[in-house]
């Protein structure tokens, strides 16, 4: 299969598999629901990933669709379900939906609601998240980071019970990506600010 770096299409069919395999290993399980487990052990953690395109009608009624194929303006929303299929409860559980290049973090669309948010993969903080700036007369004070620096979002879950489940979403907005490296070195902030 040859992929052009050009081709746009091809770039924006890539977003929803590659953001699969990244939670995936970002979670540390690669976890399949149709395939049959071959050795005996089965992880305690089933991790089930998803995504879905959001078409939102005048009259504000949501229909989903396949989110195989995507443009800029779309809105997508990504679903992650963690199954504790043990017998034990699983302690310590944090869910998280690490934010793919090319996407955007729609403001307050994170479910349950007591999302954190990262800008550098290390530190969490409460929707939306500040830090410490300078004023327009050069005070410090606390500014607001644009959603567009978001890079995760994560939910400290905590415990849970053997047998249920806990479904964690956020919706994530398709940003006009580069049609070159060289437009990428030359204005990285673009990228995550058209819409």
């Amino acid at each position: 299969m040859k992929t052009t770096l050009n081709n746009s299409i091809t770039k924006y069919r890539l977003i929803a598999p590659f953001l699969c395999l990244m939670l995936a290993a970002h979670n540390g399980y690669a976890a399949d629901a149709q395939a049959k487990v071959s050795n005996k052990k089965q992880e305690p953690l089933l991790i089930t990933l998803s995504t879905q395109k959001v078409q939102i009608s005048a009259n504000g009624k949501e229909t989903f669709s396949k989110a195989d194929k995507v443009k800029p303006g779309d809105l997508v929303q990504y679903s992650a379900v963690y199954r504790n299929r043990s017998k034990n409860s699983i302690a310590g559980l944090k869910a998280s939906l690490p934010i793919p290049f090319g996407m955007e973090y729609v403001e307050k669309s994170a479910r349950p609601a007591s999302v954190l948010a990262t800008v550098d993969g290390v530190s969490y903080g409460s929707e939306p998240l500040v830090r410490s700036g300078k004023d327009k007369d050069g005070k410090d004070s606390q500014v607001t980071v644009p959603y567009s620096e978001y890079q995760g979002l994560r939910w400290e879950i905590g415990n849970l019970d053997a047998g249920k489940k806990i479904e964690v979403t956020a919706r994530m907005r398709v940003n006009a990506l580069p049609k070159s490296a060289a437009e990428l070195v030359a204005n990285p902030a673009a990228t995550t600010t058209n819409h």
